[in-house]
């Protein structure tokens, strides 16, 4: 056969089988996923029918032996459609051989089944990726080798016949050409589909993004655009974007801006992020965009910008700017003291007024310490008064766990200030606490309870008052095992002392006995208090009846030496009886106790008045006797 010849007939059955492909290429773009089975079958009798057709397009090599390229379009239909649809087509050429006829029909048939084989291995490469040359290569031998298996079955003759005019190597090299051209079609259209394929993601990627994505030329063209872009840009579409500029889209100074910028990151083309502003429709807007350069060959070709509109943050900003500066600025004119506790105790936040109260704590150096370390300190310096009797180290630890309960509690200072500690937890386990300065509704509160304590006319103790003490006192006495003693004074004839001098001169007598009586115990150790119109009552804690009847004595002395004038009285003077009762065995409750004394005041006035009596040590009820020592000769 004439060269010009065998490569006419190489090049129509080369240009048969890439129609196939082609037509079949078309038909993959429009079918998404993995072929199905009647997709295989398709294809396996599309590739079938043209190995049919090669068959009728054979070319003579030599004369006697005819030669065609149906073994390709077998092959490669497994890398399309794996074994099915190489057995489809394997089954479609090996009939119409079959129907051709003639001497080489066995011969045939082998040729077609061995192009299966190789169409089956083809299939296993290409389930590994086929991504590498040398796979098509090795594929395109492997089918090419067909016909040289071919050629060690031909008879003799011919085989000698087609070495000598080297029409084997021919045979060997149209095939291994035409396999390697459809071969290598197949994976370059397989990577063009996985190209659009991902293309096609990344677009809808890109379109999906609530933020904008742009790509321009170094001109600042538009080169790429998703919708949120043309949103941003108040253009019509992304499409319509494209080879647009800024200036299409904002006033002249402001694109002049973007330009600006543009050009100053092109020159360091690093990865930067900006914050731009400009005016649209008397609103500002503030946009963040992250600018990245876009090289090709090394080269920068382009800018990529991811823009996200920033409006809304800035305004939060701003609101969190204004109510932070609101919070100092109430926090610093607060008239309370406020510090916060993070869960683990320790102080986190202040105000200036709780530094007030607090001047030993250091500004600088406060931060982090704990409620215990603070409260320590005060106490250590003698900031802080502890309550009497109180541990200094328990005393923090209640005051701490106080805090953490939200229980409230007061503070008293050294300069005498009373603060007031109310604390709120928070929902970390922290906590908040006011500290509020209550020095004065303390100092009130107590004036209201000396007001309510103290009798009006003679500032002494009240009844309740006295009541309660003495409840107090013989309690007291019992646990501890210590004396008290009781005396009721009792102002001799005072009734016909107001009837003679009237009853302000009355008043001034009961306030001159108050004096006495009061300054004649010990301070705030005993009580003096008025029992009630006349009489008087003082508990005396600690005092044995030999003692008490010293300070009966006293008194009672101290009273006469005022040297009041009283005409009405057979003492010519103002005088007072005292009646004396101790706490013993047999009498161990307070009301006992009481009417003992009152009985001893009953025997003190019935013998002469200006007299002391004292309650018998035995519980005596119908006598009582006198006690040995007495206020004046006549006892």
């Amino acid at each position: 056969m004439e060269p010009d010849s065998l490569l006419i007939t190489f090049l129509a059955q080369l240009g048969v089988i890439s129609l196939t492909l082609t037509i079949c290429s078309v038909i993959r773009d429009r079918v998404r996923g993995k072929l199905t089975l009647p997709g295989k079958i398709a294809s396996g009798m599309l590739f079938g029918a043209t190995a049919v057709l090669l068959m009728n397009m054979s070319g003579e090599l030599i004369a006697g032996f005819r030669f065609d390229l149906r073994i390709v379009p077998i092959a490669v239909v497994g890398l399309i459609s794996g074994p099915v649809g190489a057995a489809i087509a394997a089954c479609l050429a090996s009939a119409a051989r079959v129907w051709l006829g003639g001497a080489g029909v066995l011969l045939g048939l082998t040729g077609v089944w061995l192009a299966f084989a190789v169409a089956f291995l083809g299939y296993s490469l290409a389930n590994r990726g086929f991504n590498r040359w040398q796979d098509v290569v090795t594929f395109s031998a492997l089918n090419a080798g067909i016909a040289f298996f071919i050629l060690l079955l031909l008879p003799p003759n011919v085989r000698d016949l087609l070495t000598q005019q080297n029409a084997h190597l021919i045979l060997l090299g149209l095939n291994f050409l035409g396999t390697l051209i459809s071969t290598s079609f197949i994976r370059i259209d397989l990577i063009r589909r996985e190209n659009a394929q991902l293309n096609e993601l990344n677009r809808q990627i890109v379109s999906a993004l609530p933020d904008a994505l742009s790509v321009k030329d170094l001109q600042g063209r538009f080169l790429i655009a998703n919708e949120a872009t043309a949103s941003l840009m108040g253009a019509t579409s992304a499409a319509a974007m494209v080879g647009k500029t800024d200036f299409d889209y904002y006033s002249r100074e402001e694109a002049s801006l973007f330009w600006e910028q543009e050009q100053a990151f092109v020159r360091e083309a690093k990865p930067v992020t900006l914050e731009q502003q400009f005016e649209r429709n008397g609103q500002t807007v503030w946009l963040s965009t992250i600018k990245a350069p876009y090289f090709e060959a090394g080269n920068i070709k382009g800018i990529v910008s991811h823009t996200s509109d920033i409006t809304a943050r800035k305004s939060l900003q701003a609101e969190l700017i204004s109510t932070q500066v609101l919070l100092e600025t109430a926090m610093a004119e607060m008239a309370d003291g406020l510090a916060m506790f993070d869960p683990d105790g320790r102080l986190v936040m202040w105000n200036q007024r709780y530094l007030e109260f607090f001047p030993y704590i250091d500004e600088q150096s406060c931060y982090g310490r704990t409620l215990a370390d603070l409260l320590t300190a005060g106490v250590l310096r003698g900031d802080i008064k502890l309550p009497l009797g109180a541990s200094p180290l328990s005393w923090v630890q209640d005051e701490v766990e106080r805090s953490q309960s939200a229980q409230q509690s007061d503070l008293r200072l050294s300069d005498g200030r009373w603060v007031s500690k109310t604390t709120r937890t928070v929902n970390d386990g922290g906590w908040v606490t006011l500290y509020s300065d209550v020095s004065e509704k303390k100092a009130a509160v107590q004036q209201l309870e000396q007001m309510a304590s103290k009798d009006g006319l003679t500032d002494l103790a009240n009844r309740r008052i006295f009541d309660r003490r003495l409840d107090d006192a013989v309690r007291t006495a019992q646990t501890c095992a210590t004396p008290l003693s009781l005396l009721l004074i009792d102002v001799d004839y005072f009734k016909a002392y107001n009837d003679t001098y009237g009853h302000p001169a009355g008043d001034e007598v009961l306030r001159q006995i108050s004096g006495v009586l009061r300054s004649a115990c010990r301070g705030e150790f005993d009580l003096v208090a008025r029992y009630g119109g006349e009489e008087f009552a003082i508990i005396l804690p600690a005092t044995p009846e030999e003692g008490a009847h010293d300070v009966a004595t006293r008194l009672a002395t101290a009273v006469r030496m005022l040297d009041i004038p009283h005409v009405s009285s057979t003492k010519g003077r103002v005088t007072v009886s005292v009646g004396l009762a101790s706490l013993s065995a047999t009498t161990d409750d307070p009301q006992q106790l009481l009417k003992s004394c009152d009985k001893a005041l009953y025997v003190a006035k019935g013998a002469g008045r200006d007299k002391v009596r004292a309650a018998p040590r035995q519980s005596q009820p119908e006598k009582l006797k006198p006690t040995k020592r007495t206020t004046h000769s006549s006892d």
